[in-house]
This record gives C-alpha cells, sequence and structure tokens, in this order.
C-alpha cells in the first residue's frame, strides 16, 4: 500500500496533476486514483507502476479505469501522464453511456476523448456489431472498419442473418450509415446497396415475408421491407405477387418533423388485377376494372403544446378493395375517412376548423366544408355557484348518396349554438343535486316539407280457364293497389329553437365488508352509486320532419324523460392501490309523455369483472322488460397465463346473430407457439372463419405456418360466395416484430 502512496506522490510532482485519496473499497494492492486531464480519472489496479523517464504508469492485473461517463477495463495498461494517452491490452471492455465495446488492444486518450481499437465487438441495442478495426472520429461518432452487423445473439459464424459493410459510421442511440453493404442469409448473399441507413431510436425497420396459398388470389409472396433512408424520412416498399391475381407494389415514404413535433406519411398500393374479371365474389359488379389501387395520405404536427393539425385522406379505385388487399383495416371499418382538421386547445375553450369530405362516389358520406367548432369547457362563473358550458358549430353539410344510391343529394349550411347553466349543490351530506337550464338555438339555409301522397290504382289481370269439354274461357280480375309515395318540398331557411330543463342527482355508499386477505387481495368493499337525469324540451318550432337529416343534432326533438341508473362495484387492495374487481352499471329510461303502454326503454348494462390477474370479464346488453327477453347481449372473456392466453366473445343480437369466436394460443417456451382461431354463427348454424398456425424462433429469426379458412355463403342480393381457404408461410426478425407481415394492413 506505500509503494502507491509513493507513485502518487512521484506523479504529483513530474505531471503536476493532483492524485486522489485511495479507495477504501478497492483493491487492496497498487490502488490509486488519478486526474490526467481536466476531467477527474480513477485507476484501480492490482499493481502499478511508474517510469519517471517515460512518463508512463503501468498498471496489471483488474485494471479499471473510471471517467465520468465511461469505463475501461483491462488486463493491463499504460498511462502516458503527459500526452493522457492511455493503451490497453488483454481482454479489453470500453463503456461509454449506452455502448460497450470489447476486443483485446485499444489506445485511447482521456483529454480528448478520441481513440481507436484492432479487432473489436460492441452492442447497439438491438445490433451486435463486429469489426476488424474502428476509431472514434468525434465525441459522437465512430468509424468501423469491415464491420459485420446481426440483430443474432450467437457467433457470428452461425449467425442466421447479417449485414457485411466496408465501412460503418456509428452514432449511438441515433443511427448506422454503412457503405458497400452485402446482407447474407447464413452464408448466402442476397442482397446488396451502396448506401445502408439504420436508425437507432427505432425499432420499425427490417425484412418480412409471407408465402402461401388462397382460394381466391392464388399462390402468393407479400414482401415488406422497411428502412430509413434518412434520419427523418423513412420508406417502406411492399412487392407482392398473386397467381390468380397478379403483381402488386406498395410503396410508403413516411416523415418525422425535429424534436417530435410531428409525423406523416404518403402511401400508394397499385396492383394489376388481371384475374378479378373470372371472379364473381361480388356478382360481376361494373365498380371494378382490373388496375386497382389505393392512395393514403396522413399527417399530424403539433405547432405548439395547445395546437396541433391532423390530416387523413384516402383514395380508393373501387369499393372492394380494402376487403381484397386490406382485410386487417376493412374489418376495422370498411370506409376509409377523409378530413383534416386545425384545433386550439385553451385553459378553457376549444377550437378548431376542419373539412370532411367524399372522394369516392362508390360510398354515402356526409360531407362538411368546411365545419368551425367552438366548444367552451364547463366552467365556474366568478365567485358565483353556477357553471357555463357552450357548444358552437357552423358547417356546410351535403348529403352525397353513392352511385348506385336512390336517395337524392341534398345540402344545407348549419350554425348551432347551445349555451347551459349548472348549480351543483351538496345536500344532508351526501345527496349531489345539479340543477341545470339551457337554450339551443340553430339556423339552417334550406329546410323542407315532407307530405305523403296516397295513390290507388286498379290493376286488372286476364286468366285462361280451361273448362269443361276443353273450352278455355277468359276470367278477368279486377284489384285496387295503394302505393304511398313521401314529397319533399325545399322551403328555405329558418331557425329551430329549443328551451331545456333538468336536473341530475346522485350519490355514493359504500360499505367494507372485510378487511381479510381473500382470493382477490387484501379486503372487500362494496360501493352503490344511485344516480338519476331527469331531461325537459318543450316541443320546438322545427321538428325533425322539417330538417335535412345530416347527425344527431337534427333528430334533436320535444322530450320528457328519466334516465335512472346503478352502479355498483367491489374493490380490493393490492399493495397501496385500489383496484376494482367489479364494475357493473345498469339503466334505463323512462318516457314521461309516451302515448303506448311502454314507457320504459330497454335496460342497458355495461360491467367489466377483474377475476384474477389472468382473467378479466366483460360484459354489455340490452334486456326488453315486456318481451321477457335479450335484444342485445355480449361477453368476452380474456385469460392470460405464463405459457398460453385465450379470448372467447359471444355476440347475441334476437333473432338475427348468434356469434360466438374464440382466439387460443400455447406457447410452452420460448421457441414454439400454437394458436387456433374459430368463428361459428349459430343463426346460421354456419362456420363463418377458422384458423391456425404454429411459430417457431430461433435467435434472431421467427418464422410461422399457418392456415385459414373461410366457408361460402348466400349473400342478401342472392349471389355465392365460393370456399376460400389460405395457407401461408411467414419469416420476420425478432428484434423488430412489428415487421410480422399479420400485423401489417394487406391481406
Amino acid at each position: 500500500m506505500k509503494s502507491a502512496w509513493i507513485i502518487a506522490l512521484l506523479l504529483v510532482l513530474v505531471a503536476g496533476r493532483s492524485w486522489a485519496a485511495p479507495n477504501p473499497l478497492g483493491p487492496m494492492d497498487g490502488l490509486a486514483g488519478v486526474s490526467t486531464s481536466s476531467v477527474p480519472v480513477d485507476i484501480q489496479a492490482r499493481s502499478m507502476e511508474y517510469n519517471r523517464a517515460r512518463n508512463l504508469v503501468v498498471a496489471t492485473g483488474d485494471v479499471v479505469v473510471t471517467r465520468v461517463g465511461e469505463e475501461l477495463k483491462a488486463d493491463s495498461i499504460q498511462l502516458n501522464t503527459v500526452t493522457h494517452d492511455v493503451e490497453a491490452r488483454g481482454n479489453v471492455v470500453f463503456t461509454r453511456t449506452n455502448s460497450v465495446w470489447r476486443g483485446n488492444y485499444m489506445r485511447y486518450n482521456f483529454e480528448t476523448g478520441a481513440w481507436r481499437t484492432g479487432e473489436f465487438e460492441s452492442t447497439f441495442d438491438p445490433f451486435f456489431v463486429t469489426a476488424n478495426a474502428a476509431e472514434m472520429t468525434n465525441k459522437t461518432e465512430y468509424v468501423l472498419r469491415r464491420a459485420v452487423v446481426t440483430t443474432c445473439t450467437n457467433h457470428y459464424e452461425g449467425c442466421h442473418y447479417t449485414m457485411s459493410c466496408r465501412t460503418l459510421r456509428v452514432k449511438p442511440g441515433n443511427r448506422m450509415i454503412g457503405r458497400h453493404t452485402v446482407m447474407r442469409l447464413g452464408r448466402i448473399p442476397v442482397f446488396y446497396t451502396p448506401i445502408w441507413y439504420r436508425s437507432l431510436s427505432d425499432r420499425a425497420v427490417g425484412l418480412s415475408a409471407e408465402a402461401g396459398y388462397r382460394q381466391r388470389m392464388g399462390y402468393f409472396l407479400l414482401t415488406s421491407i422497411k428502412y430509413w433512408m434518412s434520419p427523418s424520412i423513412r420508406g417502406i416498399t411492399q412487392i407482392d405477387y398473386r397467381s390468380k391475381r397478379g403483381p402488386a407494389l406498395g410503396q410508403e415514404i413516411g416523415w418525422r418533423l425535429p424534436e417530435d413535433s410531428g409525423n406523416g406519411r404518403i402511401y400508394g398500393y397499385f396492383a394489376n388485377d388481371d384475374g378479378i374479371a373470372g371472379d364473381d365474389t361480388y356478382g360481376g359488379s361494373d365498380l371494378i376494372e382490373s388496375q386497382r389501387y389505393r392512395l393514403r395520405f396522413q399527417h399530424y404536427q403539433t405547432f405548439t403544446t395547445r395546437d396541433y393539425f391532423l390530416a387523413d385522406v384516402n383514395y380508393l379505385s373501387d369499393p372492394f378493395i380494402m376487403e381484397d388487399f386490406f382485410d386487417s383495416e376493412y374489418r376495422v371499418g370498411y370506409q376509409p375517412q377523409n378530413f383534416a382538421t386545425l384545433t386550439h386547445r385553451g385553459d378553457d375553450m376549444t377550437m378548431g376548423v376542419s373539412a370532411y369530405k367524399r372522394l369516392n362516389d362508390f360510398y354515402t358520406a356526409v360531407d362538411r366544408v368546411p365545419e368551425v367548432v367552438l366548444d367552451v369547457n364547463r366552467q365556474q362563473l366568478g365567485d358565483s355557484p353556477l357553471y357555463y358550458e357552450s357548444l358552437n358549430s357552423a358547417a356546410y353539410l351535403q348529403m352525397v348518396y353513392d352511385v348506385n344510391g336512390e336517395g337524392e343529394d341534398y345540402s344545407s349550411s348549419r350554425l348551432d349554438t347551445s349555451h347551459m347553466l349548472y348549480w351543483p349543490t351538496r345536500h344532508f351530506g351526501f345527496l349531489n343535486l345539479m340543477p341545470r337550464a339551457g337554450v339551443r338555438g340553430t339556423y339552417y339555409s334550406e329546410t323542407v316539407s315532407r307530405t305523403t301522397l296516397t295513390q290507388s290504382v286498379q290493376v286488372v289481370t286476364t286468366n285462361m280457364v280451361t273448362g269443361t269439354g276443353g273450352v278455355v274461357t277468359p276470367v278477368v280480375t279486377s284489384t285496387t293497389q295503394t302505393n304511398s309515395t313521401v314529397q319533399t318540398l325545399a322551403l328555405g331557411s329558418d331557425v329551430r329553437t329549443l328551451m331545456e330543463l333538468g336536473l341530475e342527482t346522485s350519490f355514493r355508499a359504500f360499505k367494507v365488508l372485510s378487511n381479510d386477505e381473500n382470493i382477490f387481495g387484501t379486503g372487500l368493499r362494496h360501493v352503490v352509486e344511485p344516480y338519476a337525469n331527469y331531461t325537459f324540451i318543450p316541443e320546438p318550432n322545427l321538428r325533425p320532419d322539417d330538417l335535412y337529416q345530416f347527425d344527431s343534432v337534427d333528430t334533436l326533438d320535444k322530450q320528457s324523460t328519466m334516465a335512472v341508473g346503478v352502479r355498483n362495484k367491489m374493490q380490493t387492495k393490492h399493495g397501496l392501490s385500489v383496484d376494482d374487481i367489479m364494475d357493473l352499471d345498469v339503466f334505463t329510461t323512462y318516457n314521461l309523455e309516451d302515448e303506448t303502454d311502454r314507457p320504459f326503454s330497454n335496460v342497458g348494462m355495461n360491467s367489466e369483472f377483474h377475476l384474477a390477474p389472468w382473467w378479466q370479464v366483460f360484459m354489455d346488453g340490452s334486456y326488453n322488460a315486456y318481451n321477457s327477453q335479450l335484444d342485445v347481449f355480449n361477453v368476452r372473456t380474456r385469460f392470460l397465463g405464463e405459457v398460453w392466453k385465450a379470448d372467447i366473445e359471444h355476440r347475441s343480437r334476437i333473432d338475427e346473430s348468434s356469434l360466438l369466436s374464440a382466439d387460443l394460443s400455447f406457447a410452452p417456451n420460448k421457441r414454439w407457439e400454437f394458436g387456433i382461431y374459430d368463428r361459428y354463427e349459430f343463426e346460421r348454424s354456419r362456420l363463418e372463419e377458422q384458423g391456425v398456425f404454429l411459430t417457431r424462433t430461433l435467435d434472431c429469426l421467427a418464422f410461422r405456418v399457418g392456415g385459414g379458412y373461410l366457408p361460402g355463403y348466400t349473400r342478401d342480393d342472392g349471389t355465392e360466395r365460393e370456399d376460400d381457404f389460405r395457407v401461408s408461410f411467414q419469416m420476420w426478425l425478432t428484434a423488430f416484430p412489428g415487421m410480422r407481415v399479420g400485423s401489417a394492413p394487406r391481406d
């Protein structure tokens, strides 16, 4: 220990540097701390020697050199106290911020931070890199020579895929740029590019492929390549082929604005669908041609913390392209939206201007070009007990029907303003009462008058009747048919005035049923919250029949209703948090002005049950008390175990549908996963869909083989849909699971 202090004293005298006190928790032999630059450096080793003539400190045995944000480990080092260069040899491990370098040799300067190495390996999450040599060109960028990049964790000779670069520039946490890059599957080269860009801050890149067979499409191969062309511009190229439909090409260019202030993309997909002429799936619709395409533009941008812009525009070649080539999107919503909106959010209000425009005439839609909205949030009026809320909008509305529709287009300008006052009060320490009063005025540039015309028509038919002896005698019959038609007559502008009075009331009560541990957690508490809401609206001067119908604003009419319900919760504790085991809401509405003998609406129900960390149940429904039947009932349960998961759902609508779907998967380990999916319609006694898959995960690649079957059926228009089945094979990089084709917006 004394030798370390002698060496420290000599270095202070010779190099003019100050030495820190030895670390009492470090190794006992030859331990010292040193400041060789403007930033303190600490050296720990089993032994250290000082060569005064050469200004060298030589440390050997488990050497650890640390500086703020950096650490260098080696079997031995040589430190020059004048130039501040250090040479490390043997089992060298250099750690800086979020990167780790391993090799047998490194030369490093503590003053400038520059360094270079011989052969080494490193990690840039999620990539593993080896190179023949590397050097640091500045404090944030490295240059690697003869580099090999992969996400595989096994030995490089056994990697499933690699990217070999003549030179590779790396900016940790930002990006990698390779020059003259060759991609290999195993040892086989499959792709070359003179420049390869890879973002280290976004994993939405990679390569995936899916191959298989589908009855309507034939044999198919779907490929997707995601890549970054610059730090702010991303590309996705899709090259597809279907033997019964021909080739298809998709291209996306996405962008990301500085400081994450916005992002967007423009996407195009084109299919030369020569096989559509022989496909009678859509009954030979004349809306489909062989040249099929989809164009989409999306953009989101924040200008300030209160102002943002959002746009989504879609243009399609025909109404069936979504179902054919973008099935996952089609199942969510068959009609894409087209809108652009600019919104400002203030402390007490929200205002915006937007436009909704139909671009394809084979859809029915309501155009709003433009629409301006100003909503005043509910807020207290000064020091008074009253609260104020306002909803305001102005729009030019157009109802446009599809080209095959029988409706006639109509339009109107509409200015709508609503103002409401609330007076929240609390009585007896538990009862909440909140009366309200408001007025709503709506201006229409066009109103209508609807008249039902009834016309009687005499229909004469003649039938030939064969009598005795083969004599044919004509028999004439006459019937009267009554036809009713609704005639609509435009009347010009008018203003509808609505007055509203109401009262909301509720209270909450609870009881602790147990403080002991149970199967759900610790303790058990029941919370009950009855509530009621009375609404009275006198008959307005304009009824819904006097107005063009665009949305719910135009359906407003006289009303005298009482909505009542009760919410029940069962709660328990996990640690310090209170969690709901059950959340059940039951409600109905009583119409005080009902002219029939059925003033109550259906009894509605929404509920959630969190019975265990691995078991959840969700239910909703509508019960008709007069018919003593459930008109609608939906239940979904989710099981999530360590090696399995299941989603089972049943959706029922009386006399219409009773659909059961189940999605089950089992993964006994990280290498294998098995799954099955079924959907069965009990009302029609028909299997609607069935699928199965098997996944094999390797070190850095995953493969999936699967199949699906969709039985044929007769559509409502009488046309037949033939059986359709599908067999597929998929491949993706495990480091980039988002590249899986199954999650991509295609068939």
